[in-house]
């Protein structure tokens, strides 16, 4: 059997499972746009809403449908302090009211930022299926994904077949994802 089956379906669990680990506290980057991973925001909603986590830190670079949902409601300010690179519909209401954070940047300025003065714990995002040589691919979306990825002590990932695959900087290795999970909605 190929070995990164193997370890593929050792990593694959629960939306709930792969959150389940995420601490009071934590500094979490999500992916943006289409790379927002549905299940784990949702199920990382589920822990705030339960009162199983507080003060977590969570960074966007303009979030969407699934992020204005899950983490971004505001009945989850309390204990989830969003912090946004861009600022956009799913989240403009927040920052007028003091909910959500602006963080002033350049776009191409994010990656120097997470590398050289952020502390992450855990990065979350979608990528596309993994290949026959145990790599994923952050699809449409690599931009301060990959360097976000590669900084931080828990990675998450939420597999969907609906994410292309793109070649270039934008593969991930199975031996550097911590968590797999299973999710195959549409993109945005």
């Amino acid at each position: 059997m190929n070995t990164y089956i193997s370890e593929y379906r050792r990593k694959l669990t629960t939306p709930e499972k792969a959150v389940g680990k995420i601490g009071n506290g934590s500094t979490i980057v999500t992916g943006m746009t289409n790379a927002e991973p549905p299940a784990l925001l949702g199920a990382i909603a589920d822990r705030a809403r339960a009162g199983d986590l507080k003060d977590i830190k969570f960074y966007f670079l303009l979030p969407l449908e699934h992020a204005a949902k899950t983490v971004l409601s505001p009945d989850l300010s309390d204990c989830v302090q969003a912090y946004s690179w861009f600022v956009g519909a799913a989240d403009r209401a927040l920052v007028r009211v003091g909910l959500s954070y602006f963080v002033p940047n350049y776009f191409h300025q994010i990656p120097k930022l997470i590398r050289d003065f952020m502390q992450i714990d855990v990065t979350i995002t979608t990528v596309s299926p993994m290949d026959k040589a145990g790599y994923f691919s952050f699809g449409t979306v690599n931009d301060y994904t990959s360097t976000a990825a590669g900084h931080c002590e828990r990675l998450i990932v939420e597999v969907n077949e609906n994410m292309p695959r793109v070649f270039g900087d934008s593969l991930l290795h199975i031996s550097e994802v911590d968590a797999i999970v299973e999710n195959h909605v549409p993109l945005l």
